[in-house]
């Protein structure tokens, strides 16, 4: 089951050329990425994770112009023994996909500064928002 937020864009994520700042789109996914996180129980001590982001990937279809409103989709993509991948899309409200993107997660212990094992119950948790993962453009 994908999970899904609404956010605003505001003026500060419009650049010198019109448009969303490619740099944003990052943030849009972060903004997605903590949330399902909370959701999930994995965000305590304030803003501190149990995980930290080990890669990004996003691919730009379509600049954000004139959008007041963005979509961002998230879900599990790919679970391992100490990492997992989250899938996402960023759409308009007319369902226009503007970009699409790939984080890999690490399961992190910040006391013994090391990956750490994922835990059954975060697995049985990631498990319920498992969905296909996304294709990408070949380079």
């Amino acid at each position: 089951m994908k999970f899904s937020i609404d956010l605003p864009v505001q003026f500060r994520d419009i650049d010198v050329m019109g448009h969303v700042n490619n740099a944003t789109y990052l943030q849009y996914m972060e903004t997605a990425r903590v949330e399902l996180a909370r959701r999930l129980g994995q965000v305590r001590e304030g803003f501190r994770a149990g995980f930290i982001v080990a890669s990004v990937r996003c691919e730009f279809k379509k600049p954000i112009r004139d959008e007041r409103r963005i979509t961002v989709s998230v879900w599990v993509s790919r679970i391992g023994d100490r990492s997992w991948d989250l899938d996402y899309s960023i759409s308009g409200p007319k369902r226009l996909e503007y970009a699409i993107g790939r984080t890999t997660q690490v399961a992190y212990n910040y006391k013994t500064r090391s990956a750490a094992k994922i835990s059954g119950k975060l697995k049985r948790q990631l498990t319920e928002h498992l969905a296909p993962p996304l294709k990408f453009r070949e380079i």
